[in-house]
């Protein structure tokens, strides 16, 4: 599968190095031009790209068909993952149209480079070191490439520790080779001067008995790097040995005296750049057990490495994360996160918790949000979808969730960063979030017992009876009788196809019996509908015997006619069950709706919990996972959802905006809210849900309603390792 654009429009092309436009600085105009197209295709690992990426491949669309043919393909280039050094910026190319002016007689293209110095993703004013123009040629002849290559960099004044020189330019001569004639811009991305696994130096004094090391015994001093991350020094992670033995016996009269070693903090400076420990040792000289300064005769360093890259977890800062009209061309939204995976069996799951608009004014929008890992997909990619059978323009901003479980991947750095991508009209993310949108990477650690699935087709059901989905089954072993499990659904869904008012609700079954983990969906517009929505449910099963247990998902059409339809679109669903312990956590999972909230800020009924952080320094996962409906019978307005943390607003917001052309709107829909709180003082805090309909002109319309079918109105605090 592949995407194919056409340079219609001002794009910002965020990892790609390389592109072809129609242009020639010095054709003469003339008439029916071409455009140049652009045409993405993943390039499995292999010899040009060693951990696979993308091919890029570029030419003039001669037959006017909209699309590169593969006999229309003048260039490729290819853009790998994992190429990024972790201590330097990526090269990005932004494409802009250029007017007829002095520089360009016919108009064309200016190519703007630089390093994207603040990692964003986005090439912003500040970053473009160098803009170069290239000319449209009204005949359609083909012009130069902008090229870039990538040259090692040696050690010296522009790398103290080597790193890559990034060399850009246009190929006037047009050999598909950036010649170093053609070289107009050069920026490096130079190596870190430290370890990237961000893990610190440990000591272990073993007692070592009489024997070849030491005659008389004495202390093995065993040092290296917490691999691992658990603060201990395991046999695996020795990688020095020392010896430091007790004294021989002394002539009749005249005791031995015995060595001893001290371990002292040694600060970040000389000896130790991010500090570590110091390792001393010498004899006991006045024989007091306790080795004095006076006594120490030798002193070495065990060093820390630097803390560059997160362990066990880690999330995008908090900002402005809106993404701006998103055109039919995959581009990066602003959502980065990088996690050091410190086990080859563990696995990372993906969190995310955002605001989701497919098509502007418009029936039918329809539109991609995409995880990727080092610049490639990872199967974490869903497509939402509206429409109305009477043809209205509709706008609807809705709460997005997605929740995706990589494979078992080697220990190492890691990057995920979230794509948009619109198929009909232009899609929107991260609207309604105040910047609270959330890109979070966990490791999942092995002595936390996981279970779960990914297979499962899309399917449709008519039945107002639970009918089990295709797939979507997990058979587990739960370990103790005293732990939690807590289940996490992430899928698509349609209610009532065609339809004004369908509802449709699936369900979480134990060893084929029903439990609280349901959700319901209910679409009303006016006219007959397709709403199909990515959603994820999460829930906790309380009280579940220490024996195998198998769970599914079924579903079922309740009212309104046409179909409930599950799975549509997606890289694939998941059904993960976690085994918690009882302990580090609280929650609510009670089932009450909210009845009808309208007006300013406040509490929404039930939603409201007590949590005692174990120590200062925690970060603190909430998760909200309900139903959620926003300003009943209003059209063209916000209702909004917001973590008050002891009845302070905490900014991480989500919303609903809905509007059409025809007729007001109630769209009842699953919601999962997820949200870091970090630096909060030791004790116990009260974390809570509230509601808003009010308007930014201070008016307010309709009301907002939460937990409409659903069986667990779930509010869980998690502390962060």
């Amino acid at each position: 599968m592949y995407q194919q654009y056409g340079w219609r429009r001002s794009i910002v092309a965020g990892l790609v190095f390389a592109f072809t436009a129609c242009s020639s600085p010095t054709d003469v105009v003339g008439a029916n031009g071409k455009n140049a197209s652009v045409r993405l295709v993943p390039e499995p690992p292999g010899a040009r790209c060693p951990q696979g990426g993308t091919a890029i491949q570029t030419g003039l669309d001669d037959n006017g068909d909209g699309s590169l043919g593969d006999d229309e393909v003048e260039q490729t280039s290819f853009v790998c993952s994992g190429s990024g050094s972790p201590s330097g910026g990526m090269s990005l190319v932004k494409l802009l149209p250029e007017a007829a002016g002095a520089r360009c007689a016919s108009g064309g293209t200016a190519v703007l480079s630089g390093l994207d110095t603040n990692a964003d993703g986005i090439q912003g004013d500040t970053e473009v070191t160098s803009t170069q123009y290239i000319c449209d040629d009204g005949e359609g002849k083909s012009g130069g490439a902008y090229l870039v290559k990538l040259l090692p960099e040696a050690s010296g004044t522009n790398c103290s520790r080597s790193g890559t020189a990034v060399l850009g330019g246009i190929d006037v001569n047009a050999n598909a080779q950036l010649e170093s004639t053609e070289v107009t811009t050069k920026q490096y991305v130079c190596n870190t001067l430290t370890e990237t696994t961000g893990t610190n130096a440990l000591i272990r004094l073993d007692v070592e008995p009489a024997g070849a090391n030491c005659s008389l015994g004495g202390t093995a001093v065993k040092s290296g790097l917490d691999a691992n991350g658990n603060g201990t020094l395991e046999t695996s992670e020795v990688t020095n040995t020392t010896f430091v033995c007790n004294g021989l016996r002394g002539n009749d009269g005249q005791n031995g005296k015995n060595s001893l070693v001290r371990l002292d903090p040694e600060p970040a400076g000389a000896n130790c750049v991010y500090g570590g420990t110091a390792v001393k040792s010498g004899l006991d000289s006045n024989g007091d057990r306790t080795l004095n300064d006076s006594e120490v005769t030798a002193t070495q360093f065990v060093c820390s490495a630097a803390n560059l890259f997160r362990t066990k977890w880690a999330s995008n800062p908090r900002g402005s994360y809106i993404s701006g009209e998103i055109p039919s061309l995959w581009v990066p939204v602003s959502r980065r996160v990088t996690i050091y995976k410190t086990k080859d069996t563990s696995r990372i799951k993906i969190t995310v918790s955002d605001n989701f608009r497919v098509g502007v004014n418009i029936n039918g929008g329809s539109g991609w949000y995409s995880v990727r890992m080092n610049g490639s997909g990872m199967g974490c990619d869903a497509r939402q979808y509206n429409s109305n059978s009477s043809g209205w323009g509709n706008n609807y901003h809705l709460p997005f969730a997605n929740v995706c479980l990589t494979e078992q991947l080697p220990t190492g750095l890691y990057e995920f960063d979230v794509w948009g991508y619109s198929d009909v009209g232009t899609g929107f993310i991260g609207h309604g979030t105040s910047g609270s949108a959330l890109l979070l990477a966990e490791e999942m650690d092995d002595a936390q017992p996981y279970a779960f699935s990914k297979a499962g087709s899309p399917g449709g059901t008519t039945s107002s009876s639970l009918v089990k989905a295709s797939g979507r089954e997990v058979t587990f072993t739960k370990q103790s009788a005293s732990t939690l499990l807590k289940v996490t659904l992430a899928d698509t869904l349609r209610a009532g196809y065609a339809q004004d008012g369908g509802s449709a609700t699936v369900m979480v079954r134990l060893d084929g019996v029903n439990t609280s983990c349901y959700t319901g969906k209910y679409d009303s517009q006016g006219a007959g509908g397709n709403f199909l929505n990515p959603f994820v449910m999460t829930c906790i099963l309380p009280n579940v015997s220490a024996a195998q247990h198998k769970l599914d998902i079924a579903f079922s059409l309740n009212a309104g006619g046409g179909d409930a339809y599950l799975g549509w679109e997606r890289s694939s669903p998941l059904l993960l069950v976690e085994e918690l312990p009882n302990t580090g956590l609280t929650y609510s999972n009670m089932n009450i709706g909210s009845g009808e909230l309208s007006g300013n800020w406040a509490g929404v009924g039930a939603r409201q919990i007590t949590h005692a952080v174990s120590a200062a320094g925690k970060t603190l996962k909430v998760t909200y996972s309900d139903t959620f409906r926003a300003v009943a019978n209003c059209n063209g307005r916000w209702g909004f959802v917001q973590l008050y943390v002891d009845y302070q607003p905490t900014g991480c917001v989500n919303g609903q905006y809905v509007w059409n052309a025809g007729a007001n709107q109630q769209h009842h829909h699953p919601m999962n809210l997820t949200c870091l709180v970090p630096n909060l003082t030791p004790g116990y805090h009260t974390f809570s849900i509230w509601s808003t309909t009010q308007h930014s002109d201070g008016s307010s319309c309709g009301s907002n309603y939460f937990g409409w079918n659903r069986g667990q109105n779930l509010l869980l605090v998690e502390e962060l390792p």
